[in-house]
C-alpha cells in the first residue's frame, strides 16, 4: 500500500511539475520583457492622453498616467517612441516596439493586422466644424461638396469612409493639420472621437463647435493596447493588469483627474 502511495504521489508530483513548466513557458517577447524588465512602446500624440510636454521633456496623460502605474506595479520600465496615428500598425509589425499603447480602437479591419486586448477606454464619434457653420447633424454633413477631414488610420476614418455617402473625405497625417483644414475653411467637419472634440470646442468656443450624433448615428469604439499574433502571451499579462485596474475603479479616476467625461470609463449606457 505505501509503495501504491509513493508512488501515486511521485506521478502526481511529475504531472504538476510538468504543467507548472508548461504553464510558466512564455514566447520570446514576452521572455524578453520579463527578462530585461523593459518594454518598448509605440505612441501617438493624442491631447490629456498622450502627449510630450515641453516645459519638462516628459509625456503626460490619461494612458502616460496607465503607463506609469503599470511600471510601478510590475517593476518593468517602459520606453516609449512617439511616431504617427497612421504609422502605428506599421512599426509594430516592424518590430520597432513590443506593443502599441496609444488606445488604438480594435476593429474587425486592424484585427487582420494585429491582436487587441482588453478595453480601457471607450469613444465614440463626433464632428468639429467651424463655430460659424450652419452645420447641426450627420444629415447637414452628408451632401455633395462636403469635404470632411479626419486623421489617415484611426477609426474615425474608418467610421466615415462607412457613413458618408455623398461628402468626400480626406485623410490626412495629423490631427492638427485636419482641424486646421476645417479652421482655415478647406474642410467642412473634422471628424474624430469625442473626447478630443470636445476639449477642442471649449479651448476655441468663438472658431470651433463640436456637432454629437444621434444615438443610432455614431459609433462607440474603444481603446485597446495591441500586439502582434505572435506575441498573445504578452496580451494576457497586459490584460491581467487592466482588470485588475478596472475592478479598483482606476481609470475612473484617472477620467476625473484629467477632466474627462466618465462615459470614457464606463462606456455607452
Amino acid at each position: 500500500m505505501r509503495k501504491t502511495i509513493g508512488a501515486l504521489v511521485a506521478t502526481a508530483a511529475f504531472a504538476f511539475a510538468a504543467l507548472a513548466s508548461t504553464v510558466a513557458s512564455a514566447g520570446p517577447t514576452l521572455d524578453k520583457v520579463i527578462s530585461q524588465k523593459k518594454l518598448v512602446v509605440g505612441v501617438a500624440p493624442w491631447n490629456k492622453f498622450v502627449l510630450l510636454n515641453p516645459k519638462t521633456n516628459e509625456y503626460e496623460g490619461y494612458i502616460v498616467d496607465d503607463i506609469r502605474n503599470f511600471e510601478a506595479m510590475t517593476g518593468i520600465k517602459v520606453e516609449l517612441v512617439n511616431t504617427t496615428w497612421s504609422g502605428l500598425v506599421a512599426g509594430l509589425q516592424a518590430g520597432k516596439w513590443d506593443v502599441v499603447m496609444s488606445g488604438l480602437g480594435a476593429t474587425p479591419e486592424r484585427a487582420t493586422a494585429v491582436a487587441f486586448g482588453e478595453p480601457f477606454g471607450y469613444l465614440s464619434s463626433t464632428a468639429v466644424v467651424r463655430a460659424d457653420s450652419p452645420i447641426n447633424s450627420l444629415a447637414d454633413l452628408d451632401k455633395a461638396g462636403n469635404v470632411i477631414s479626419v486623421v489617415s488610420g484611426t477609426s474615425a476614418q474608418q467610421f466615415s469612409q462607412r457613413t458618408f455617402k455623398n461628402a468626400k473625405v480626406t485623410p490626412l497625417a495629423d490631427t492638427g493639420a485636419a482641424v486646421l483644414e476645417v479652421m482655415q475653411g478647406r474642410a467642412t467637419a473634422y471628424i474624430g472621437d469625442s473626447v478630443s472634440n470636445e476639449l477642442r470646442a471649449k479651448e476655441r468656443p468663438t472658431e470651433l463647435k463640436n456637432i454629437k450624433f444621434g444615438g443610432n448615428e455614431t459609433e462607440w469604439t474603444t481603446m485597446n493596447h495591441a500586439v502582434r499574433y505572435g506575441d498573445l502571451d504578452l496580451m494576457v499579462f497586459l490584460d491581467t493588469y487592466i482588470r485588475s485596474m478596472k475592478l479598483r475603479g482606476w481609470y475612473r479616476g484617472l477620467a476625473e483627474k484629467w477632466g474627462l467625461p466618465i462615459e470614457l470609463a464606463t462606456g455607452p449606457r
